[in-house]
């Protein structure tokens, strides 16, 4: 996990200005053929640190991907159906997510059965056979980029690229952010999210465990509801959106991801916590095709990518620090709460405190943390209703 983030840490900001410098067709074209050219050397791998090379390399790569699809969505359709594309691709992706996971197994061997009449092909079959049907995935990606057609920019209407040029477009792209108020509020409500959601990836199956007692299988159950969430938010957003502003269903969608975080680290219910698992993957969705509307209607076109590429790295560098901070945190509050144990003497007390542990006193801090982002979010994301100019400051 921290080899795939540290990529955003030291080339975020210059993929953004490759993606605004170059054309963004063939960018996402390289991006997948490198991509799987990469996932193929795979099996080759034996040894831990060639692993943590192809994992940076793959998230390299997608640092310069994941913009420019991002910006190139305006290029395609009507401005307005801008919200409604970003719902079915934000759908899309965690559907295909879902049946990879749910099916995987299930794909590999039955494209395995066909290789295995296939005489060349008989040397994929077996354990590798996943990595070669990953990079197949890759190589149709970049197939179906190619035939989609976005506006060819000239060289004349770029100016010069060189070093100095890549200088100047770093530095404008972070004063275009900070003199931006709409973005730099959303870059700052999106990071304290990430801080406080990104507990979850971390401390997510010892809470499953040592609270809500169902193991690595019922862990698993609570991802596959987050998944179904993150689904059914990309689809409803689409149609929310046409009917209640965008600024504010940003806000109330990081509110409401931060209540279902303090809500599932309080409730021990197992029924009761995959409901408000989905409830959160719901918003987590509301909350990210908002947020990528809000910045395709206010950016122009010409700095769009270094703003995605700038949201992309914050969102990876909060993550790492969450992953980071809050099992320290966890282990912290279990000592304490090992020393608070000891010196009570009352028995009903002692019922009490071993409700709670490290890892949920955690999860609710950090829920906290996302409410917190909410109540700045609703309070200071504002856009005029008949443009994008920030109206609060």
């Amino acid at each position: 996990m921290i080899f795939k983030m540290l990529p955003a840490l030291f080339f975020g900001s210059l993929a953004g200005v490759m993606v605004d410098r170059f054309d963004r067709k063939r960018l996402m074209i390289i991006c997948d053929i490198g991509r799987g050219l990469l996932i193929l050397t795979l099996p080759f791998i034996n040894n831990i640190f060639g692993i943590y090379a192809i994992a940076f390399l793959l998230d390299t790569f997608s640092i310069i991907f994941m913009p420019s699809k991002d910006a190139s969505i305006p290029n395609i359709v009507e401005s307005r159906d801008v919200l409604t594309a970003n719902s079915v691709s934000y759908t899309t992706n965690y559907l295909t997510m879902i049946i990879g996971s749910a099916f995987g197994a299930t794909i590999i061997l039955l494209v395995e059965s066909v290789w295995a009449h296939l005489p060349f092909f008989q040397r994929l079959t077996g354990p590798n056979a996943a990595f070669y049907i990953d990079a197949g995935t890759f190589f149709l990606s970049a197939l179906a980029l190619s035939f989609i057609h976005l506006p060819h920019r000239r060289r004349h209407e770029l100016g010069k690229i060189n070093l100095f040029q890549i200088k100047e477009d770093l530095l404008s792209g972070f004063v275009f952010m900070r003199g931006n108020k709409l973005l730099k509020y959303m870059i700052i409500c999106i990071g304290v999210a990430m801080l406080g959601g990104g507990s979850i990836y971390s401390l997510g199956a010892v809470y499953s465990n040592e609270v809500l007692h169902i193991g690595e299988a019922g862990f698993g159950y609570l991802i596959a509801a987050l998944g179904v969430g993150l689904v059914i938010g990309g689809l409803l957003s689409g149609i929310i959106g046409r009917f209640f502003p965008k600024d504010r269903l940003f806000g109330l969608s990081i509110l409401a991801f931060g209540i279902a975080m303090v809500t599932f680290s309080s409730i021990s219910y197992y029924k009761i916590v995959i409901a408000i698992i989905v409830f959160a993957g719901v918003n987590l969705a509301i909350l990210n095709v908002t947020g990528f509307t809000l910045v395709h209607e206010s950016v122009d076109d010409s700095t769009r990518g270094r703003v995605f590429s700038v949201f992309e790295s914050m969102i990876r560098v909060f993550l790492l620090i969450s992953l980071a901070v809050s099992g320290i945190v966890a282990d912290i509050m279990n000592r304490v709460l090992k020393k608070i144990v000891e010196n009570v003497v009352q028995p009903q007390q002692l019922v009490y405190l071993a409700r709670f542990n490290g890892s949920r006193i955690t999860l609710l801090l950090g829920g906290v943390a996302v409410i917190c982002a909410g109540v700045l979010a609703m309070r200071n994301v504002r856009v005029e209703r008949k443009g994008v100019k920030l109206i609060n400051d």
